[in-house]
């Protein structure tokens, strides 16, 4: 909407649907929070209206990152703490999410699903934006990530003797009852989505076939969290795992390494999502392949010491698990999974902002540009839950918009300029206008 309450109209563009091929000559006309048309036909500007021509531009929907740690990134300590979460006082987390809600929303991303942070971070960031203390996208707020006493990602296996009652970004759950407890303080606390721990492995160690939680867990955080019309997300990379949380009703399998047939018609069957999240892997693999062991240990494990021979083995583990997930991949896509965008930015070597190169990964598996921006937002979109609203440029939808100075289906690469993103514009309002 214009400072005189009227419309907008793009006028002349190339359309990017979010599903369908480009389309040229597209006039896109948003009034208040909402595109009031999409069509070819001449629209007749008002005395209030602004006209913007688009020509040779592109005008698509906003984009969703859906495996998004809010917390993650620079801290005085460089990550060392004996448990995620713990590396920097709750301040510093909260100043951090609010830096990487900015750079996500200049980025032209205007929805992001959250996956796992200490201190109720992801609430708090929410509320500061409710608010109007803080500028970013529209954000499922995310739990801790939950898991079962022992297993892998839980961190006080390595710092027992600290006797912790701070456990950081993760929560140990047990048991049925456990399980339905922790959901329930937490949707009560105002979080969105649940995230769990079913199995062990994903980038920087090797995958085994097993599930954490039992089914009864499973199905305890599930119900809980349908009942408050809530989502759960796990980390899956098993094909074990895969089937017990698909079978459970999960929304988001994160990572799903091990998938197979089997694997990919239980998640159609449960219309969940999968973000593969290869981006990570990726940058591990070229990092640990490249160290020269002579002059050391390797640096990334999982907190136990280890000898060479068992990091070669397990560094030799990791690189099946990434050539079969990247071989597989494309048997997805063509299934009609919805896959989604999103990764551990906010990692060493995985910069907040650095989305595109998430992009480029698939890509380079020779899976179309359109087909990857159509997981960046229709399926991001219908993910969140709000497929009604958004992700698509439709008549009657939230004007979530980006206008492109150039073709991102052709190239990519043009996304992670912001000179070549001229507008960025949230709910009718812009968040960036450089247009004339």
């Amino acid at each position: 909407m214009t400072a005189n309450g009227g419309r907008i109209i793009f006028q002349g563009a190339d359309l990017f649907d979010g599903e369908n091929a480009l389309r040229s000559g597209v006039n896109v006309v948003v009034e208040g929070q909402r595109i009031d048309s999409v069509g070819e036909a001449p629209v007749e500007a008002g005395p209030d209206d602004r006209v913007v021509d688009l020509s040779g531009k592109t005008l698509m929907p906003g984009m969703f990152s859906c495996h998004f740690h809010t917390g993650f990134g620079t801290t005085a300590t460089q990550g060392g703490a004996p448990v995620l979460g713990l590396e920097a006082p709750a301040a510093y987390f909260g100043i951090l999410g609010a830096r990487n809600l900015s750079t996500a929303l200049q980025c032209g991303i205007t929805g992001i699903i959250g996956s796992s942070n200490p201190y109720n971070l992801d609430v708090c960031l929410k509320e500061a934006m409710v608010l109007g203390q803080l500028e970013g996208p529209r954000l499922l707020a995310c739990t801790q990530e939950f898991v079962t006493s022992g297993e892998q990602a839980d961190g006080t296996n390595r710092s027992w003797f600290m006797d912790l009652n701070n456990h950081g970004l993760i929560r140990r759950v047990d048991g049925a009852d456990g399980y339905r407890q922790a959901t329930r303080e937490a949707l009560g606390a105002g979080c969105d989505i649940v995230k769990i721990s079913s199995a062990p492995g994903h980038g920087s160690s090797p995958i085994s076939d097993i599930c954490y939680m039992t089914r009864d867990e499973l199905d305890a955080v599930v119900e809980v969290a349908r009942k408050q019309g809530k989502r759960v997300r796990s980390h899956c990379p098993s094909r074990t795992a895969i089937l017990e949380c698909a079978r459970a009703g999960v929304d988001i399998i994160d990572h799903a390494d091990r998938i197979d047939s089997e694997g990919i018609d239980a998640v159609l069957e449960a219309d969940a999502s999968i973000t593969p999240s290869l981006l990570w892997s990726t940058r591990f693999l070229a990092f640990a392949e490249s160290w020269d062991h002579s002059a050391g240990a390797f640096p990334i494990g999982d907190g136990f010491p280890e000898n060479l021979p068992d990091t070669l083995e397990r560094l030799r583990g990791v690189r099946e698990d990434f050539e079969y997930t990247c071989k597989i991949l494309p048997e997805v896509v063509k299934s009609g999974v919805r896959l989604l965008l999103g990764d551990d930015f906010g990692f060493p070597m995985m910069p907040h902002g650095d989305y595109v190169s998430e992009m480029e990964v698939y890509t380079e598996l020779g899976i179309p540009a359109q087909t990857v921006l159509q997981w960046a937002t229709k399926n991001g979109a219908e993910a969140m839950g709000r497929g009604d609203d958004l992700g698509t440029v439709d008549e009657g939808k939230l004007a979530d918009l980006l206008v492109i100075d150039g073709d991102p289906i052709a190239n990519l690469p043009i996304l992670r300029d912001p000179a070549k993103m001229p507008a960025i514009m949230q709910e009718g309002r812009f968040v960036r206008d450089n247009l004339r």
